[in-house]
């Protein structure tokens, strides 16, 4: 029998991945509130700002893969600890930043550090959890953790701003990385693969430069539109991607296996990863739009605001972990994705004056939903790839967050500007035809023109903006909602109902069995428990 002493070095192993999770998580939207006092301070130019911003994610998601599998040759425990100090030597670096181009190389570097410490996060948790039950619950404290770490990081933010220097917002995660570090050296397990393959640089190189320019064409296409650079490196990036799944299948030592795709428990997992992220990314642009732009809230209020999501995650991810066991994974993505669905439907009706509670409800929808559909899906990825990959599977779920975050911002994003221009094809008393068209771009370019209008041209221009985005966003929520409960119906039709009696055991390395528990017939499935 296991002894004591042995179970609680698993939760305490727990506790310091997910304290190294939450500054990661924390350190994709802790800049926004910073942004208006580094444009003071640093003086950057538009472009700058943009890779300030852009250059974090962008190094994320495009090295997570190659991190991942990386971490399964050389030591997933190594590669976190690297990760720990690559990233405290970035915040540092990004603390005391001088200029624009010093400020980005840090980011550079914080994302580096980034890239290393999640998919190790996940890997370990896979090897150190072996009971499917008690991985459940591991799970539902990660995704809990990381979404809780980017919904507080504007609060965060905005309080440090309040009282100290914008450089805080780094500078903070400096004990946190030194305390996870040591805790990490002294008790987190060294795992890795018994017998790695060569490392296949190639295709480490097409995964890297492919992610990098997908993600980019996405976040670019979000704020530009489709104009030709979008399109040119969005189709560069498909190209090169195209490229690594034809070595994947080419080469006898690949970047990570492609046979996991090959797994409907795997492949759906993934997907339901992109689809809770697309559910909640293009939300929180809107709505921190209608309530600093509309509702004249500050950008610390706005993530105060948020706060409805955070604890609906954190309720919504545990109660996965007696919902998978007992009814199965088909079940608890439905839930998931059915609760995302509903909260957009809760925003039909958004006009400028719309109470928060409004927006509350919906939040704790979008929070608890994602909570359940997030744990769900890493449950099946990580229970069905091999534990000798954990690395792999575990870079591919992080990307496909990415992804799933990337794609909402812009197309949900792209959706309400395309509508918020057409609701604005108008002409309002006493605004001329010039500020008119320049007032149609987007909502904050609407507030400025009617700032600078007298008396009731301005006032009447804002009203027309304020109403115009928020029918935008209602007809948005639509679209969206009607795609998300679509999405459920399928997982209903498509995903294989699993038992959990059979899933609880102490599997060890049996992923493939898992992988056919999963997708073997119910009645199959209880002979073999």
């Amino acid at each position: 029998m296991e002894s004591a002493r042995s179970a609680a070095n698993r939760w305490t192993v727990l506790g310091i991945l997910s304290l190294s999770l939450l500054v990661v998580a924390l350190d994709l939207t802790v800049l926004n509130v910073a942004l208006p006092t580094l444009s003071t301070e640093l003086e950057p130019s538009s472009v700058q700002l943009l890779w300030i911003v852009d250059i974090y994610s962008l190094a994320v998601a495009g090295l997570l893969i190659s991190a991942g599998t990386l971490g399964d040759r050389l030591g997933r425990k190594r590669f976190l600890c690297l990760g720990f100090l690559i990233f405290g030597l970035g915040s540092a670096a990004a603390a005391w930043a001088s200029g624009p181009e010093t400020l980005i190389a840090a980011r550079a570097l914080l994302g580096v550090g980034a890239a290393l410490i999640m998919p190790s996060t996940l890997s370990i948790i896979r090897n150190v959890f072996t009971d499917r039950r008690e991985r459940t619950v591991a799970l539902a404290v990660w995704a809990s953790v990381s979404a809780a770490g980017a919904a507080i990081g504007p609060v965060v933010g905005g309080f440090l701003l309040e009282h100290f220097w914008w450089g805080s917002v780094f500078l903070i995660n400096l004990p946190i990385m030194a305390i996870a570090l040591i805790a990490a050296v002294l008790l987190v397990p060294e795992s890795r693969h018994p017998n790695p393959p060569r490392w296949d640089a190639f295709g480490a190189l097409l995964s890297v430069t492919g992610l990098i320019a997908l993600v980019y064409s996405i976040q670019h296409g979000g704020s530009k539109g489709l104009d030709a650079q979008t399109i040119g490196i969005g189709a560069l990036g498909l190209l090169l991607l195209a490229g690594l799944i034809v070595r994947l299948v080419r080469t006898p030592e690949p970047l990570f296996d492609l046979a996991l795709f090959k797994s409907r428990a795997f492949s759906v997992g993934v997907a339901s990863v992109v689809l809770a992220m697309f559910g909640m990314g293009g939300l929180m642009l809107l709505l921190t739009q209608h309530w600093q732009f509309i509702g004249g809230a500050s950008p610390l209020e706005s993530g105060l605001r948020l706060l409805p999501l955070v604890f609906a995650t954190m309720i919504g991810a545990p109660i996965m972990s007696f919902v998978v066991p007992r009814y199965g994974t088909r079940y608890a993505m439905m839930i998931g994705m059915g609760l995302i669905g509903a909260a957009f439907f809760v925003l039909l009706n958004v006009q400028p004056d719309t109470e928060y509670w409004v927006f509350a409800i919906a939040l704790v929808g979008i929070g608890a939903g994602s909570g359940c559909a997030m744990t769900a899906a890493s449950d099946v990825i990580m229970s069905t790839a091999p534990a000798d990959s954990a690395g792999a599977a575990a870079g591919i779920e992080e990307t496909s967050y990415e992804l799933g975050n990337g794609l909402s911002v812009a197309i949900m994003g792209s959706v309400a500007s395309a509508l918020f221009r057409r609701e604005m094809d108008t002409t309002v008393a006493g605004v001329d035809d010039r500020s008119m068209e320049a007032s149609r771009e987007s909502i904050g370019d609407a507030i400025v023109v009617a700032g600078t209008l007298p008396g009731d041209a301005g006032r009447a221009l804002k009203r027309q903006a304020d109403q115009s985005f928020s029918d935008a966003f209602a007809l948005t929520s639509l679209c969206t909602g009607i795609m998300l409960v679509l999405v459920t119906v399928a997982i209903y039709f498509y995903v294989p109902r699993s038992t959990g009696r059979a899933d609880s055991k102490q599997e060890g390395d049996s992923a493939t069995d898992l992988a056919k528990l999963d997708l073997a017939p119910d009645d199959a499935r209880s002979e073999h428990s």
